[in-house]
């Protein structure tokens, strides 16, 4: 093996590893520990950056125009609070808090549930599952160019997996954190009144194609190699 392949093989292992660090630490790291994650590091662990309060992007629902036209005089504040013995609340249903932010619509859950937490945090655990995972397998990939079997059945499924890990997993993300959200919103205060605002992407799916037709590509390479070795 040349010098010139293992510099690159060394440069491609760091950029990976490099790769995986950064989703460790600024992914799963706060949202596992994070005020707006699972909270698990109870405000005693550093985070990374700063923390956004948890919300989600909602449309109106059946009941918004009741509520606009109700809230008129009050400026138009959807979903009032009032202090009880419980703490803040709710001034219409006595739920926890939550805020809607206008023109943006994105509503924040003040005071989450552990339910609302594993909801937030679920797909988004789930993408950065799926990213190292892609990583792994790309690591596996570079690992056998020292070898100089780069051209193997085995780095052909690699490859598939990699496309179907973006096109079926990013897709099922998605859905997922649409069914999450839509759990939170039927839980709190602002049920009813807003609903999730649902977006699908179809980029992952883009990807995840042209992934598996490169591996076509590259499982047609593998047996040609084969059909020639087997020919000397």
């Amino acid at each position: 093996m040349s010098a010139t392949v293992r510099v690159s093989v060394r440069l491609l292992t760091g950029l990976l590893g490099a790769a995986a660090a950064a989703v460790l630490v600024f992914g799963v790291w706060p949202t596992v520990l994070g005020p707006s994650g699972l909270e698990l590091g109870r405000g005693m662990v550093p985070m990374p950056a700063p923390q956004p309060v948890s919300s989600v992007a909602v449309r109106p629902d059946e009941g918004f125009s009741d509520r606009w036209q109700a809230t008129a005089h009050e400026y138009h504040e959807l979903f009032a609070w009032k202090d009880t013995s419980d703490g803040t609340r709710d001034a219409a249903t006595g739920l926890p808090p939550v805020e809607l932010f206008t023109p943006t619509m994105g509503l924040s859950i003040l005071e989450p549930t552990w339910t609302d937490r594993v909801g937030f945090v679920g797909p988004e655990l789930a993408a950065q599952a799926l990213l190292l995972l892609v990583l792994w397998l790309l690591w596996r990939i570079v690992r056998t160019v020292p070898t100089g079997e780069v051209f193997t059945s085995a780095n052909a499924r690699r490859i598939v997996g990699i496309g179907l890990v973006v096109a079926v997993g990013g897709s099922a993300v998605q859905l997922l954190g649409f069914a999450a959200h839509k759990a939170i919103i039927a839980r709190s205060a602002a049920a009813g009144i807003v609903d999730v605002a649902f977006t699908f992407s179809f980029m992952p799916l883009a990807i995840g194609a042209i992934v598996l037709l490169l591996a076509e590509v590259f499982r047609q390479g593998v047996r040609l190699r084969a059909d020639v070795a087997g020919l000397v």
